[in-house]
């Protein structure tokens, strides 16, 4: 995107049919509203990455009935907070939406929040790529796939000492990179 060209020119290129604008969009956006998703639906990555990329072809086809002239990023999260909902329910995971339901509309503190959160995974990304890729694999076999300890040792066909101390290696780093003591919410 242009340094010049602002969100609402984007999204009227975007209702226009401009591919590249819709790729801007989805960039821009994507590690936001997953975040948010995970954070809504209590962390079901899988569920949440399905319904982001099924709301982005959505609104894509239907991008020439949008309005123009809306606040983007507001317009997008609560739209995609809708649907994820409707999906989830649909899905029938999910007993009780109430405490979702009840607040459909997301307020500026949220997004806000929504910012920060973001902003904080994006670090947690960056600091990921300096972990050599032993420490990442063991990193992201305990903390995004839940393994044990014991279970990634027999994943990777080593030692349960080894294992662990690739763990602690990769969450000390993490932790210098990152410079909080406690940032293993984002997973």
């Amino acid at each position: 995107m242009k340094t010049s060209q602002t969100e609402s020119e984007l999204w009227r290129l975007f209702c226009a049919g401009n591919e590249q604008s819709f790729i801007e969009l989805y960039e821009k956006y994507y590690n936001t509203f997953f975040v948010w998703g995970c954070k809504w639906l209590g962390g079901e990555h899988e569920f949440v990455k399905d319904q982001l990329h099924d709301f982005f072809i959505y609104i894509w086809e239907r991008r020439t009935k949008l309005s123009l002239d809306i606040n983007v990023k507001a317009y997008l999260l609560t739209s995609f907070r809708r649907q994820l909902i409707y999906q989830w329910n649909r899905s029938k995971k999910f007993e009780s939406t109430s405490e979702l339901v009840d607040s459909p509309e997301m307020d500026e503190s949220e997004l806000l929040e929504a910012e920060a959160i973001t902003e904080q995974f994006s670090r947690l990304e960056k600091a990921l790529t300096l972990l050599s890729p032993a420490q990442r694999e063991v990193v992201e076999l305990r903390f995004l796939q839940n393994k044990s300890l014991q279970e990634i040792a027999d994943l990777k066909n080593t030692t349960l000492r080894t294992t662990y101390n690739l763990l602690h290696r990769g969450m000390s780093r993490l932790r210098a990179e990152i410079n909080e003591k406690k940032f293993l919410w984002l997973w």
